[in-house]
């Protein structure tokens, strides 16, 4: 397997793992790790594509959005040596004597994660950071310093590797200091969305949701998935106007699917939430499917997981099942949903976003 440019740069630095312990956050791809057998690492994983690809046994997971309100959730898998674990923060204080972070895309969530960084390895632990050169690493340099001395450590493959080393002590890292609820208000219904740092549309409601939530098809019956749910947003307003119909939510972020849960607290709601990639390992069929799906990988324009989706919804929507997507105008997504739904049609466009209506016959 190739491995990501983050990867090779740590490669050129494998030594530095033979000291301590470590947690690695985050990994870029599942097969680094493999270099580090003979070590005991934890393994932190935010996002389940990375997590089912490196433990291999787990092909998605379900959750009631009422358990996970109330503590979040840690699901551990051992492989060899190393726990992975998908979660969306760790709690740790001073469990660990290195933490490695692999540089994410928003500046806000990698001030948590520095934070949370921070508690794992407490007063004279090190933090590493690292992250291609055109993904924000000058500024997280700058961001690292607030914890102590920080150095470049190496540079090669269009990435850095960025050394801090912990000068104060550090609680635990507390999620409840990072959430953030907003109250918004379409067509005369108010409702409550909870968000963190590192999920879609974070502290605001996206033009391109707007526009499904204001000109989304009315005939919603049987079961919904939020595809992508982000916050729950979608998911959460809909229930509102529509009590008696069931809905799922599935995202690959297990930040997301937290707020998610919280979000459905928040509107006194409850639902199934699915951890997967894409569409991978959900089995529930569904009548409707709602989505303002991604179109990025990291930093980079990325139509690969729309293209799977749109193949795997036709498998789960069950006969004359309707799939609705919002997406940014200039993407090819017409032709693609043609390619696989007996009917496509744009219901509703503004100069940034388009809104497709699919359906099967």
């Amino acid at each position: 397997m190739i491995l990501t440019p983050q990867s090779q740069l740590l490669e050129r630095n494998i030594g530095m793992f033979e000291q301590g312990k470590w947690v690695i956050i985050n990994p870029s791809d599942a097969y680094f790790l493999d270099q580090l057998k003979h070590l005991n690492i934890t393994v932190m994983h935010q996002y389940f594509d990375i997590f089912s690809e490196s433990v291999r046994v787990v092909p998605s997971l379900t959750f009631d959005s009422r358990d996970i309100a109330k503590q979040g959730f840690e699901v551990s898998q051992k492989i060899g040596s190393h726990e992975h674990i998908f979660t969306p923060f760790l709690r740790g204080e001073k469990t660990h004597n290195h933490a490695l972070i692999f540089l994410p895309k928003a500046k806000s969530h990698f001030s948590m994660l520095l934070r949370m960084a921070a508690g794992l390895v407490g007063l004279g632990g090190q933090i590493h950071v690292v992250g291609e050169n055109k993904g924000g690493i000058k500024s997280a340099a700058k961001l690292m310093q607030q914890f102590g001395a920080t150095q470049k450590v190496d540079s090669a493959r269009h990435c850095s590797l960025i050394t801090t080393q912990v000068e104060h002590a550090h609680l635990a890292f507390e999620p409840e200091a990072w959430l953030q609820e907003d109250t918004y208000c379409l067509q005369d219904i108010e409702w409550p969305v909870v968000s963190m740092p590192g999920v879609f549309s974070h502290g605001e409601l996206d033009k391109g949701t707007a526009l499904l939530l204001d000109k989304h098809d009315t005939h919603l019956s049987g079961t919904v998935l939020d595809f992508a749910c982000g916050a729950g947003v979608i998911g959460s307003y809909l229930k509102k106007r529509y009590p008696h119909v069931n809905f799922h939510f599935s995202d690959v972020s297990a930040l997301a699917i937290y707020c998610t849960a919280l979000t459905l607290v928040k509107n006194a709601q409850s639902a199934t939430l699915f951890a997967a990639n894409g569409l991978q390992g959900i089995e529930a069929r569904v009548q409707h499917i709602v989505t303002n799906p991604p179109f990025h990988t990291g930093v980079k324009t990325d139509y690969t997981v729309t293209k799977r989706f749109i193949e795997d919804a036709t498998k789960l929507l069950t006969q004359r099942g309707t799939l609705q997507m919002v997406a940014n105008r200039f993407l090819p997504y017409p032709g693609l949903l043609s390619a696989h739904f007996s009917h496509v049609l744009t219901t509703a466009q503004t100069t940034q976003f388009s809104l497709y209506q699919a359906a099967l016959s």
